[in-house]
């Protein structure tokens, strides 16, 4: 039972957000399809928590490096196995962005897919996402892969940022420049109180929680090749 209460709380709060999401925000004013704006609650998070994932395999990829050069394999490889759980984790909050992202854009522009800057972003990041796992996928090496991933998961957050936060800012966007609207304070108070109150921290912790059941998952299919 230790630990479980903050799950539990999670599982509550998500619940809540989903609640507040039809309850407390209402329709927005200025969209074509005023209820479909409630889908911000969900598509921000998961574009914000891909964002995360790339910044932390890139944390643990150097944590790696640098333990593996000190330390040796068998301390480094904990490191390793973060990288890939960020990795992932990112590949499905990208993908959880791209398909609300492109409902939304359905609902705002008449089409799916436009091909707008930052659809196009989020699909190139969806790629380097899974070239990752492919990466990992074709080495069969543990230490020969797991320096090969860290030294991608470096090298992949100079695009992924440059896609996330420039290319944005100096390209034409149907979007009309949104991290302005969500962090700006360009939405109704409503809105920014179900994204930041209900909306944010419970995405927290379903990041985390999935974050030690994939860990978990891991040590149990080692141990069950140890024995």
């Amino acid at each position: 039972m230790r630990g479980i209460w903050w799950k539990l709380l999670t599982g509550l709060w998500m619940a809540a957000t989903i609640l507040a999401a039809y309850l407390k925000a209402g329709p927005a004013e200025g969209f074509p399809f005023p209820d479909g704006a409630r889908i911000i609650f969900f598509h921000v998070p998961c574009a914000w928590f891909a964002s995360l994932s790339y910044l932390l395999a890139c944390g643990y990829g150097i944590a790696f490096l640098r333990t593996l050069g000190r330390q040796g394999w068998e301390i480094a490889q904990r490191w390793d196995l973060r990288t890939s759980v960020s990795m992932e984790l990112g590949f499905l909050f990208a993908a959880l962005t791209t398909v609300s992202g492109s409902i939304f854009s359905r609902l705002e522009w008449g089409a799916y897919w436009s091909w707008d800057p930052r659809q196009t972003s989020i699909l190139v990041i969806l790629l380097i996402f899974a070239a990752y796992l492919v990466l990992r996928g074709a080495v069969t090496d543990p230490e020969t892969r797991a320096r090969l991933s860290a030294v991608y998961a470096l090298v992949a957050v100079v695009p992924g940022t440059f896609l996330i936060w420039v290319l944005p800012r100096i390209v034409y966007t149907l979007h009309g420049d949104a991290n302005r609207a969500v962090i700006g304070g360009n939405i109704g108070n409503n809105y920014r109180t179900v994204l930041y109150a209900f909306a944010l921290p419970a995405f927290i912790g379903l990041f985390t929680w999935m974050f030690q059941l994939r860990l978990r998952q891991e040590a149990l299919v080692r141990r069950f090749h140890e024995t």
